[in-house]
């Protein structure tokens, strides 16, 4: 049975109140929310009245040198950007749709699936519909949750950040990947046959920031290994960065195997010699807990099971 307040709000709730909602809390000023609506202040100051009687509670509170949400007021706002990011997404699906396309797809991943089985999803898929737009949001696992959450993207390749994303997202393991860690060919240490992560520990170190997996996987190697918290070091999200540092900087570096073995190859770079205590949890797919993927993520999940199971095929016939 639908609630009254629910029905209440379906009737009179509008994305006018939505808007200025997700503004006022972003921005905190009425006078510069109202202009960027394109009405006066008291018009603007009408709404946000119209959407507190609505609801019954207040949103934000004067002070005067902005407008800060309440608890629920930043419960609400929250609500209004997400609602506002799937109404833009809506918007522009239907667009594609109408001029004769497939919709549109947004979709996040780790920077390991970059060399091989993203790409040749993409392109697999882009070449069953041509018309459809995809929108890839390259990132940490742990940004790409909080960007899943917050329903800015509709599924996700990375992994589990913490055992209790269980609770709010599913994740269906694709592949398990190796670490390396490695130097720039002409580094010092790129010879050496015997070397343990402890007399890394004053060398500068390029890795990711400390919420991703792979940092908090190094940094636990570190400990174990009697070092403790690295100091000479950059953090960065890129893979960019992170090569030319390595290459130009002197800088140590670990990355999946996946990213590194045509540079390997090449000799621009050089695996150390040293195996780390544990490896990476699972990649794989990861949508929201217990939601219906749309038909063009079930298209998109179809499409990265058969291109894993053929990479997977032709590792087993190199042996």
């Amino acid at each position: 049975m639908v609630s009254s307040s629910f029905a209440a709000l379906v009737t009179r709730l509008r994305f006018r109140h939505l808007r200025l909602i997700d503004l006022l809390a972003r921005g905190g000023n009425l006078h510069r929310v109202a202009a960027e609506m394109n009405m006066t202040q008291p018009a603007a100051s009408k709404i946000l009245q119209d959407a507190e009687i609505l609801l019954g509670v207040r949103l934000f509170e004067r002070t005067p040198r902005a407008m800060l949400p309440t608890e629920i007021g930043a419960f609400v706002a929250d609500y209004a950007a997400r609602t506002l990011r799937e109404a833009d997404s809506f918007a522009d699906g239907l667009d594609n749709l109408k001029a004769g396309g497939f919709g549109a797809l947004a979709i996040g991943a780790i920077m390991a699936t970059t060399p091989g089985l993203l790409p040749k999803a993409i392109a697999e898929l882009k070449r069953r519909r041509p018309l459809m737009t995809i929108q890839l949001l390259a990132a940490t696992s742990d940004i790409l949750l909080d960007a899943l959450e917050r329903n800015e993207i509709s599924m996700a390749l990375g992994r589990f950040t913490d055992p209790s994303n269980a609770l709010a997202f599913d994740l269906e393991p694709l592949a398990h990947e190796e670490l390396w860690i490695f130097v720039a060919a002409q580094h010092p240490l790129a010879h050496v046959t015997s070397l343990t992560l402890g007399e890394t520990a004053h060398m500068p170190w390029v890795l990711q920031q400390k919420t991703s997996p792979m940092r908090q996987l190094i940094d636990r190697a570190f400990v174990e290994a009697g070092v403790g918290t690295l100091n000479n070091l950059v953090e960065t999200t890129s893979i960019f960065a992170t090569l030319h540092l390595v290459r130009e900087a002197g800088m140590i570096a670990c990355l999946p195997k996946s990213i590194l073995m045509e540079g390997v190859g090449r000799d621009t770079f050089k695996r150390l010699p040293i195996e780390l205590p544990n490896q990476l949890g699972p990649l794989g797919i990861i949508t929201r807990r217990g939601e219906t993927p749309s038909a063009n993520v079930a298209d998109f999940i179809d499409v990265l099971h058969e291109i894993a199971a053929r990479e997977r095929q032709t590792l087993l016939a190199g042996f």
